[in-house]
């Protein structure tokens, strides 16, 4: 039953990139009206600081013209006290206050200015008020030098301090002129002053509140698309339950099967290598015998007949049949060599490989480094039968000079490595023909392996020969396949 594809991965996408658009529109958006409220807030904190300098300006301008009154009072007061008395302590303050006046008068008009809020009166003002405080200042002075004068007249002094006088009330007029419009502007601009503050604080909570909807509705959106994913992820984690529980069936099904091909492989086998034995046992001392004896029976008659074509016919029989024994013996050593269940795998490798080696032209080297020649019965014939199989591809495809095989014990492990100096081949390529079935050289030597509960590398790459390393466990690790031999009768 084939697994079903999973329905939501295109509906996820397109609610992935729905949710994607959405973000993006509403983090823009977020961003617009930041920069609107930004320029907005900046444009009326400007417009807020230059109506506060003005205010600061309108404040400095009535503080000059309040002290440019005093300063002329101050004056005024001194050398009245000094025309009145004669005494010179009073024109200390005169003579300080004319100081003090200069100072101011040159303040007040550096800071006298037309702006923008302000009307074209005020420096004519100033300089009206500036001619009447030269004529107070030059008529005090009148004043002084009749005072100090030998021909003083009281009466031209009354003259000047009334005329003093009307000149000290023309200069309050002209300052509370000038006080009274400044004090008018300065009105104007603290009015002006909070509404440009009121419209930045204005800006900035409009903009507040709409930034926080727009993150609101970004928040929305953001919980709307979590709560569809963990739908969605639900869904499929249903899905994958489901397909876990099946693949779990299928792979203990699997597993199952291949349980038991592995068993019925190693029956096979085993079944084949006592097919083998009989084979070889009734090749060897049945028939092997019975040919022996037909040897004997045609060499005493050969001996009898001395001459004529009988013996002539006798002799040739003779050598056909040392042909035939030899045949049969190499035929029995091939299907299942004596010395593998007399003397164990070390001597029975030694004979199989150089009489292999005396028949394919090889230079062989052989090497085995075991405690002990009687191995686990099915270690044995594996280690065997690959050694068979891989010579046997030697002889076939290499076109090798060299064969040199290796057989050692490492940490309970049988290690049989195989090398030559053939010409090589591709085997990733010779295992796909094998799985097609066009050889099964390497998944026979393969297999053997596996049965015993062992691993078969082989590497190789034409023109560089070939190595075939096989490590086989000396202990057995499925008592059920154990090898077991039996007598097919």
């Amino acid at each position: 039953m084939p697994l079903p594809a999973p329905e939501l991965q295109p509906q996820t996408a397109r609610s992935a990139r729905t949710f994607s658009r959405k973000i993006k529109a509403g983090f823009w958006l977020a961003g617009a009206i930041l920069l609107l409220l930004g320029l907005a807030s900046y444009q009326s904190i400007r417009e807020f600081e230059e109506t506060v300098d003005w205010v600061s300006h309108s404040q400095d301008v009535l503080g000059r013209l309040q002290a440019v009154l005093s300063d002329v009072q101050d004056i005024e007061i001194g050398l009245r006290g000094y025309v009145i008395t004669g005494k010179e302590h009073f024109l200390d303050p005169y003579k300080n206050g004319l100081n003090v006046l200069s100072r101011d008068r040159a303040d007040l008009s550096a800071i006298v200015q037309i702006s923008p809020h302000d009307r074209p009166e005020q420096p004519r003002d100033l300089e009206t008020l500036n001619g009447l405080i030269d004529k107070k200042l030059a008529l005090l002075t009148t004043m002084l030098a009749l005072r100090t004068s030998a021909t003083y007249q009281s009466a031209r002094m009354e003259s000047h301090m009334t005329d003093s006088k009307e000149l000290m009330d023309a200069i309050r007029t002209v300052i509370g002129n000038m006080q009274a419009q400044e004090k008018a502007r300065l009105t104007v601009r603290d009015r002006l002053a909070d509404e440009k503050g009121a419209r930045a604080i204005l800006y900035f909570i409009v903009g507040l509140m709409m930034e926080i909807v727009i993150l609101l509705w970004i928040a929305w959106q953001i919980r709307q698309e979590i709560l569809q994913r963990q739908q969605a992820q639900e869904i499929l984690s249903q899905a994958h339950d489901e397909l876990e529980l099946r693949i779990q069936g299928r792979t203990t099904a699997l597993l199952d099967s291949n349980e038991r091909l592995r068993e019925l492989s190693h029956r096979l086998m085993n079944v084949q290598e006592t097919e083998r034995r009989q084979i070889a046992h009734d090749l060897h001392d049945e028939i092997g015998q019975s040919l022996t004896a037909m040897k004997l029976g045609l060499r005493e008659a050969n001996t009898a007949l001395t001459s004529g074509p009988t013996a002539s016919l006798l002799t040739d029989s003779l050598t056909i049949l040392d042909q035939v024994i030899q045949q049969v013996r190499n035929l029995a050593l091939d299907l299942r060599p004596s010395l593998l269940d007399e003397l164990g795998l070390v001597p029975a490798l030694k004979w199989y490989i150089k009489r292999q080696g005396e028949r394919a032209g090889w230079e062989t080297e052989y090497a085995a480094q075991l405690d002990e020649n009687h191995l686990p019965p099915g270690v044995e014939i594996a280690c065997f039968r690959i050694v068979q199989e891989a010579l046997t591809n030697v002889a076939r495809h290499a076109e090798a000079t060299h064969v040199q095989v290796t057989v050692t014990k490492q940490d309970n492990q049988l290690l049989l490595v195989i090398e030559d100096n053939g010409q090589g081949f591709n085997v990733e390529r010779a295992k796909t023909r094998a799985r097609t079935g066009l050889s099964i050289g390497l998944l026979g030597m393969e297999e053997r392996a596996r049965l015993v509960g062992g691993e078969l590398t082989v590497t190789s790459s034409p023109k560089t020969g070939t190595k075939l390393t096989a490590s086989l466990p000396l202990a057995r690790l499925n008592p059920q396949l154990a090898t077991t031999e039996e007598r097919i009768p």
